[in-house]
């Protein structure tokens, strides 16, 4: 989907909405104003930010979104600008090595470039160049602030939008068997109350339950909501018992000497997407219609699907912001302390960061090694 820029005020406190090619919305704030400028070869109607960092943009969201998008019409090919997500400068270098965001030159002048220090550069005074950088994480909000010029007096055109949005959902789909005390139950038979096995021995009585449904046509508008295929034994062990189908990021639990020897313990959470460049993993294209289900316990849990240990829903700040407004109030009638914005929750096993997943995932590879090696039910 192109490039979605309708926001034309760039002053602080300006509110709108954007829409995706399903038809979602998602509302935007701007929480950091710059000056709007009308110049086509800047962009019409974008935010104008000094290379020298006098000048920062920020849009807000009021939701996580994947597919926030960020453009930038260079004015100077000496002048550096970073990125801001969810507040902090980051480093655009090792997010688009780790498959959290990509880059794409899309005007008729390819000139921009991310630099090694995560920075983005280039554009030539009205050379039709422009720079587009997509999130393909969840983010809150997106802006930019200069970080280095020659002249003060240069600038670029600075414009933030969408390529497409979605829930980061996390989640698995129908027909997926969990273990419970009584024997294996398909997730949409599941009920509030009853009891699943867990990684530590015991039995927990489920909190909540929620789905949702994706058709046909809303799979082939946003091949982001399909979801990740994990062949039968494609994680060693003989697990899965069968093909288990989760959303991209559902995380699964990786317990090797590899992962010892890189975090210092046994078992850590990888999303099934990170997993893909692994035989027997893989994206299901073939797959026409999806109903993802979350599963809340009283704590973030590993729970066992098709035999498999993944997590259940996690209810730290941003996994609640992914969720439908309904849905979110149905989870905070039981936990109201998810509310404080400041509470993370402990999660079930350590999580690396996306960058650290991709690299052990690719000396699983190398290695030739079992995900699931020291894994023992």
């Amino acid at each position: 989907m192109p490039f979605v820029d309708v926001i034309d005020d760039y002053t602080q406190g300006q509110t709108g909405t954007l829409t995706d090619s399903n038809g979602e919305t998602v509302n935007y704030t701007v929480t950091d104003g710059a000056q709007t400028i009308n110049q086509a070869f800047h962009g019409d109607n974008s935010a104008k930010i000094g290379g020298q960092g006098q000048d920062t943009v920020e849009v807000t969201f009021d939701r996580p979104v994947v597919g926030a998008s960020i453009t930038v019409q260079g004015s100077d090919s000496d002048e550096f600008y970073n990125i801001l997500v969810d507040g902090v400068v980051v480093a655009l270098d090792d997010l688009i090595a780790s498959g959290d965001a990509s880059f794409a030159n899309v005007g008729t002048t390819a000139s921009h470039t991310i630099n090694a220090d995560g920075t983005i550069s280039g554009g030539n005074f009205r050379d039709g160049s422009i720079g587009q950088i997509t999130f393909n994480i969840p983010v809150t909000s997106l802006g930019a602030v200069g970080a280095g010029s020659p002249s003060p007096g240069n600038f670029d055109g600075i414009e933030i939008g969408i390529d497409d949005t979605n829930f980061d959902v996390v989640c698995f789909t129908g027909g997926t068997m969990i273990a419970t005390p009584t024997g294996p139950c398909p997730v949409e038979a599941l009920r509030v109350g009853d009891t699943v096995q867990t990684l530590d021995g015991s039995a927990k009585p489920i909190r909540w339950i929620g789905s949702r449904k994706f058709a046909a046509a809303t799979l082939a508008r946003r091949e982001n909501l399909r979801p990740v295929r994990i062949t039968a034994g494609a994680l060693g062990n003989g697990l899965p018992e069968q093909d288990l189908l989760v959303s991209r990021q559902h995380r699964v639990l990786v317990s090797s000497k590899v992962a010892a020897r890189m975090f210092g313990v046994n078992d850590v959470l990888i999303a099934a997407i990170k997993l893909t460049a692994l035989p027997g993993i893989y994206v299901d294209e073939a797959v026409t219609e999806v109903e993802y289900f979350h599963i809340l316990f009283d704590a973030h849990e590993v729970v066992f699907a098709q035999g498999t240990p993944t997590e259940s829903f996690y209810t730290g700040p941003e996994g609640m912001k992914s969720m439908p407004v309904a849905s979110r109030g149905e989870i905070l009638a039981i936990f109201p302390e998810l509310a404080q914005p400041e509470l993370s929750p402990n999660t079930a096993c350590f999580v690396p960061s996306g960058k650290m997943q991709k690299q052990l995932v690719e000396r699983h590879a190398k290695n030739q090694k079992p995900l699931l090696e020291l894994f023992e039910l």
